[in-house]
């Protein structure tokens, strides 16, 4: 567990998760964090104090990048592999999984598979 101030109020805030964002520089480090006094955040790692960046970077290993896989913003349990849109939608396609999207109605949304 990796404890840091909480950006909001300076209470001890868990670093909750840990993931990469693509950027035109490269790979960006993010963290989630939460606080007892009920704020969670996702910043880049290096927007939040420097004594908290140091320690992300070492726990990073060097030379590999972290891991990030999609959730299911139905179920946000499982990993995503489908983007679901309305049919005819302007509405931004989401991430599903596959056992979620088995309870869609095909004729009201559109379904693709990542990289399809």
């Amino acid at each position: 567990m990796n404890i840091t101030p909480c950006p909001g109020c300076g209470a001890p805030a868990e670093i909750t998760e840990r993931f990469t964002l693509a950027s035109t520089d490269g790979p960006v480090a993010h963290v989630a964090l939460s606080c007892p006094g009920g704020h969670h955040f996702r910043m880049a790692a290096d927007q939040f104090p420097v004594a908290a960046a140091r320690r992300l970077r070492a726990t990073l290993m060097p030379g590999r990048l972290p891991h990030t896989f999609p959730v299911c913003i139905h179920c946000l349990v499982n990993p995503a592999g489908f983007w679901v849109s309305g049919t005819g939608s302007s509405v931004v396609r989401r991430p599903w999984c596959l056992s979620c999207c088995q309870e869609l109605d095909r004729e009201r949304c559109d379904m693709a598979p990542f990289g399809g």
